[in-house]
């Protein structure tokens, strides 16, 4: 079914009606929504298809995963990886790089420890176990070369969630390109690219949550060939031994960051680099990031949104770069 147009109520321009369709992806959801002359069906193929090579290859939870097989052999001989694997790691690599290891795709013994803490009932963190857990976090041990995966240790384990939800939208975004689409918005597990506009003059308009669960947005901006990736320390978090622990932590110390930063929004050209970029920055804090943002200009026009900790309630926002 070819999209239809929709006429405007009182007047005689029309736009293009807005297609949508969604599901369940890397154990969260995902949506579309398109304009264009492509049917419903075409569109939802190629991203099904995308999201499944996806999942086949970088899901930790599946056995089978192209990841899996990886972490599986984790000694120092080669292994052999497919092109959608190697790209995404080195491009991993080469933003913790950039962060000094802020963002490190080593960080699966940290992961874990993270996942059993939570699972405890009484949410005991396991000294001992991370301390032997850092000295195998270290993405300079490990390379991309020749089709392969090096390891200079034996044990390293890959963890490439914080970067592969904005890479699977880059590469939906490369389909949809070569495809002819005009305007779409992706929001794969919460992280959004847009092209294009939902009509003529009328951009996508992309909220960034507030921290504190209020329904309205902490800030709103237009969306257009950009995407915007959040990273906040809301979800997933725990008190483990009077301290609060959550998902992003530290990859350098294996702890949860203390400089009051709550969330960090970032737009880029490629939701992978905002994405990753994203836990990187929250586990930095805004000054730290200040520090480095110019240095990063390798990786595109960037702005960052924090929001953080005042101590007394409320938050404080820090832009950089960010649209007015």
């Amino acid at each position: 079914m070819f999209a239809a147009l929709v006429l405007l109520q009182g007047c005689g321009e029309s736009v293009p009606e807005v297609q949508r369709f969604g599901g369940i992806t890397m154990g969260s959801t995902y949506e579309v929504k398109f304009v264009g002359p492509q049917s419903l069906g075409t569109v939802q193929a190629l991203v099904v298809q995308e999201l499944a090579a996806f999942e086949a290859t970088f899901s930790r939870w599946r056995a089978d995963s192209e990841i899996s097989r990886c972490n599986r052999h984790a000694g120092t001989e080669p292994f052999a990886v497919s092109e959608r694997f190697g790209a995404v790691l080195a491009q991993a690599l080469e933003i913790a790089a950039a962060t000094n290891g802020a963002f490190d795709p080593t960080v699966a013994p940290l992961t874990e420890i993270y996942r059993a803490t939570k699972d405890d009932p009484d949410h005991r963190l396991d000294e001992q176990a991370l301390a032997a857990a850092l000295p195998l976090v270290d993405y300079r041990r490990v390379t991309v070369r020749d089709g392969a995966v090096h390891w200079s240790r034996e044990g390293i384990q890959l963890d490439l969630d914080g970067i592969v939800a904005g890479a699977c939208a880059d590469a939906i975004a490369a389909r949809l390109d070569q495809l002819g689409v005009p305007g779409y918005y992706l929001d794969i597990t919460a992280e959004v690219l847009c092209r294009g506009e939902k009509a003529p003059g009328v951009p996508w308009l992309i909220g960034v949550r507030d921290p504190h669960g209020s329904p309205e947005p902490a800030t709103l901006l237009p969306l257009r060939n950009r995407a915007l990736c959040t990273s906040g320390d809301y979800s997933n978090a725990l008190v483990s031994n009077g301290k609060v622990f959550h998902h992003v932590f530290d990859p350098r110390t294996g702890r949860s960051a203390d400089h009051g930063a709550v969330s960090v929004s970032v737009l880029a050209r490629s939701a992978a680099v905002a994405d990753a970029l994203g836990t990187a920055f929250l586990v930095l804090g805004d000054a730290e990031t200040a520090r480095i943002l110019p240095a990063l200009k390798g990786h595109g026009e960037l702005a960052v949104y924090f929001l953080c900790a005042t101590g007394e309630g409320t938050l404080r926002e820090v832009k950089m770069r960010w649209p007015q």
